[in-house]
């Protein structure tokens, strides 16, 4: 009970620390204000654009899933790997521990399918992985060709690490045997499940084709999300960002720049969801690329609505329809869902 309270406290706090703050310096905010009024008047064709692709962006994560947790024969359809990804990131970024509880709830959901304890864990590695991998791509790309400013050596050693844990995967599922002797060295009480989830990880065999489509539709996966957060700084600046910048506008340069930054500041879950943290870095982002300080926080509230409290709320809508109630985060599971 103590721990459940701690981890309350601990994601709580944050949020209340933004709030004092806002309130402290209430008086200094006026921003806020005009930023709102420019909210009001966004423009309906690009925020309707940013909703298609924030459910574009979740089909295509949905579509990952599908081929990977089918590599050894089909349990899942679209619908079930729709549903568990929006259900699944509904907890992820809602509540104390939810990336772990939302890995929970994942893998029971995959083993009611019918899939094996070690596709399901090979599928949650690859597809971070390669998520990974085609994040700092993005990155790398604005830098080289669009002259946005990161760390190119942090770009680096993060695609060196995924493309590493990608091929020891594939390393893994050829060399059974090595694995085997290291679980020797395991507690007892343990060693049995582990070398049996060893060996359900050595039948894995994924066609080149196969690998390659996972790999495709996780790119679309960051390019729906990318798509958001270009449609809502159009949808506030009124036109579309090009490579050149009018006066208070940004570039696609820019836009890409701020996407990786919220990225980067939302994988922390300082808050729930980001909440604050990844708004201001979005905002600071957009200004840093040349918009003004009232448009940069109405396009960030534009792409966290629609990315974030959108799909989320879809995802809890999913959740008490589908899975609440039927065991998959406590007890058995009643059904395949």
């Amino acid at each position: 009970m103590r721990d459940v309270y701690w981890r309350w406290l601990r994601w709580l706090a944050p949020l209340a620390g933004l709030a004092l703050i806002a309130f402290v310096f209430r008086d200094e905010l006026d921003f806020l204000g005009e930023s709102w009024e420019v909210l009001r008047n966004a423009s309906p064709a690009p925020v309707a654009a940013a909703v298609a692709c924030s459910f574009a962006s979740i089909i295509a994560m949905s579509a990952v899933m599908l081929l990977l947790i089918n590599v050894e024969g089909r349990v899942a359809t679209l619908p079930r790997t729709s549903a568990i990804t929006l259900a699944s990131n509904a907890w992820s970024v809602s509540i104390p521990g939810g990336p772990a509880l939302s890995a929970w709830l994942t893998f029971r959901v995959q083993r009611s399918w019918g899939a094996s304890a070690g596709v399901c864990g090979w599928f949650f590695v690859l597809s971070g992985a390669i998520s990974t991998v085609w994040l700092v791509v993005i990155g790398i790309a604005a830098v080289m060709f669009l002259g946005a400013e990161l760390s190119i050596s942090a770009l680096a050693v993060s695609l060196a690490l995924a493309v590493v844990t990608t091929a020891f995967l594939y390393w893994a599922t050829r060399h059974p045997a090595a694995l085997t002797r290291w679980a020797r060295h395991v507690p007892p009480r343990v060693r049995d499940r582990l070398v049996g989830v060893i060996e359900e990880v050595a039948r894995i065999r994924i066609s080149g084709t196969r690998f390659l489509a996972a790999a495709a539709l996780s790119l679309l996966n960051r390019l729906f999300d990318l798509a958001i957060m270009y449609f809502a700084v159009w949808a506030v600046g009124g036109s579309a960002p090009t490579a050149v910048a009018g006066l208070n506008e940004t570039t696609v340069a820019g836009v890409t720049l701020a996407f990786v930054m919220t990225k980067l500041a939302g994988s922390a879950q300082v808050t729930p969801g980001g909440v604050g943290t990844v708004e201001a870095v979005a905002a600071a982002s957009l200004v840093a690329g040349g918009m003004t300080l009232v448009d940069a926080t109405a396009a960030a509230l534009i792409y966290r609505c629609v990315s974030f409290v959108l799909v989320a709320a879809a995802g809890w809508i999913v959740y008490a329809a589908a899975y609440a109630g039927r065991g998959y985060m406590l007890g058995k599971p009643a059904h395949a869902a």
